[in-house]
């Protein structure tokens, strides 16, 4: 497992460090199920999905963890599934590898493996991997992996030096696995406070902006206006209530952005018309968010630069592409978005 830093790690990341720090607590108490069902629900793992070293290190600790407990519980073939998947993350790694080793000698029946019981639990282990594979026994006072040349009742002092120093690395991995657990948590909690933030400002903008004739549509990330009639009753010419509703927009949208920070972003939008493009945007649509503009800013503090200007797909209008709404689709539509943090996926 990697150290604990102070570099910026992936929630992704932290979740798959406190899983792997809960199931190795797990397997040194003893309880190898629990350890195998933890590291189960962290699902396949090659490590081609995870953010930065951090995630990395992370899966292959998982896998090499996961190998371990498979080969406590007499899991040889997963055991070396396992490895073989660590190998191919880390080809150095010196766990796989020994690991990997003493499986092939079980196999050719060069070493045995044969169950070991402990007070309170029965694991059924590869017996020889203890004295090949560094840091595969998981020392918890329940199980622990043992080779041909132990002994019962021997190694009396050395049994509880062991225990002593598996108690120092479970009090380790206990207090790595709270660090995490606050990182995790704090991360979280900025999300969480980013979404209320944003909601709230969404909340502001749709209830400042609302007027007759203006339909409000509130998005997770933007608030979309869109006029019921059309805005332009032929080519880039406004009609009259169309100015006038652009024209109090602007002044609202810059008393808002004085307390709220808001983009905008102008929507021309044109009618697909016999001989003309059907899709890809048109100049008409562009030259009516121009105009749109233009609207907006004259009456308020806002520049023209601080409005984005885009033509829709003549496919999308705000409204059906009926015959019937043909007038309606020949307008514009204002997206209004709080400057911010994005929302959260």
């Amino acid at each position: 497992m990697s150290e604990v830093t102070d570099k910026p790690v992936d929630a992704r990341a932290l979740h798959l460090q406190l899983a792997v720090n809960r199931a190795h607590s797990a397997a040194r108490a003893g309880d190898l199920d629990l350890a195998a069902r933890l590291l189960d629900e962290l699902g396949e793992l090659d490590g081609s999905g995870e953010p930065g070293e951090v995630g990395r290190a992370t899966v292959v600790a998982a896998l090499n963890l996961r190998a371990k407990v498979h080969a406590q519980r007499g899991e040889l073939p997963e055991a070396d599934a396992c490895w073989s998947r660590v190998e191919a993350l880390a080809p150095d790694d010196p766990d796989a590898a020994a690991g990997r080793r003493t499986l092939a000698k079980i196999a050719a029946g060069r070493r045995h493996a044969r169950p070991v019981v402990h007070t309170g639990r029965v694991a059924v282990i590869a017996g020889a991997l203890a004295a090949t594979v560094a840091g595969v026994a998981l020392i918890g006072g329940a199980v622990k992996l043992i080779d041909g040349d132990d002994r019962e009742g021997g190694g009396g002092s050395g049994s509880v030096a062991e225990a002593d120093k598996g108690s120092e690395r479970l009090s380790e991995e206990s207090r790595r696995a709270d660090v995490l657990k606050a990182r995790l948590a704090a991360i979280e909690g900025d999300r969480t406070a980013d979404a209320e933030q944003r909601d709230s400002a969404l909340d502001e903008v749709a209830k400042r902006l609302a007027m007759p004739g203006v339909e409000i549509r509130r998005h997770a990330g933007d608030v979309q206006l869109v006029f019921r009639t059309g805005v332009f009753p032929y080519d880039s010419v406004i009609g009259p209530e169309g100015a006038e509703a652009l024209t109090e927009i602007g002044r609202r949208l810059a008393d808002l952005s004085a307390e709220t920070p808001v983009e905008t972003t102008v929507v021309g939008h044109s009618v697909a018309v016999p001989g003309g493009a059907p899709s890809g945007g048109s100049v008409v649509a562009l030259n009516r968010a121009r105009v749109a503009a233009q609207y907006l800013a004259q009456d308020s503090d806002l520049r023209l630069t601080d409005f984005r200007l885009v033509s829709a797909d003549q496919r999308r209008g705000p409204f059906p592409a009926t015959a019937a709404n043909a007038p309606r689709n020949r307008t514009v539509t204002l997206l209004i978005t709080p400057k911010g943090p994005p929302p959260t996926p």
